[in-house]
């Protein structure tokens, strides 16, 4: 029962989900970069995010099962998540770069362009380890919230909290369905956080 429940977290956070999550949350800010984008548009831009980032990488992922590329679409194993991590950075890069040919603000794209960054990597890391890529992905939106509140003074503290409490939440069911170890956990949190809030703070 619990290593179901500890299933079902991880995929409610997997990391292809957390750049729409964090964008989705961004865009509903009460904060002069989300004002200033018209409402319709502002659904467009979920849409186009996660259609890029998310979607289209599943298809990717359905695909290369089906051909037998990998064997099991939770890729317990570090060897069959090279393609699948590949694809990932080459849409994560492609999700950046059309978010920034729409010239909203640079909050948006930057927390992008961060995703993009740890993918790759994850995909480097991969090839002689096996790191956490839920926890990167969390690790990083606590990286992006803690650094727009440093840089843009925003009042993210109770959602920098609640964030940790669901980092916290994902590590331990990781743990429970026996995908990762403990350093591989931890290290996923270090790396996407210290990435996603060193490159916010050059926002």
């Amino acid at each position: 029962m619990e290593e179901r429940i500890a299933r079902i977290i991880s995929i409610i956070f997997h990391p292809l989900l957390i750049p729409t999550y964090l964008i989705s949350f961004l865009i509903f800010q009460n904060a002069f970069f989300a004002l200033v984008i018209p409402y319709q548009a502002k659904w467009q831009i979920i849409a186009l995010i996660f259609i890029l980032s998310a979607v289209f990488p599943l298809m990717v992922l359905f695909g290369m099962h089906r051909f037998g590329l990998v064997q099991s679409l939770h890729m317990d194993r570090r060897e069959e998540r090279l393609y699948p991590y590949i694809a990932t950075a080459i849409f994560f890069f492609l999700t950046y770069y059309m978010i920034w040919q729409t010239n909203i603000s640079p909050v948006y794209y930057y927390c992008l362009l961060g995703a993009s960054i740890l993918a790759v990597i994850t995909l480097l890391i991969n090839i002689f380890w096996k790191v956490s890529a839920h926890t990167i992905s969390i690790g990083a939106v606590i990286g992006a919230l803690s650094g727009l509140q440093v840089v843009l003074h925003l009042d993210f503290i109770w959602y920098i909290a609640l964030t940790i409490l669901a980092a916290g939440i994902i590590g331990y069911a990781r743990l429970k369905v026996g995908t990762h170890t403990q350093s591989q956990i931890y290290a996923g949190y270090v790396i996407g956080f210290f990435v996603m809030f060193a490159l916010i703070m050059y926002y």
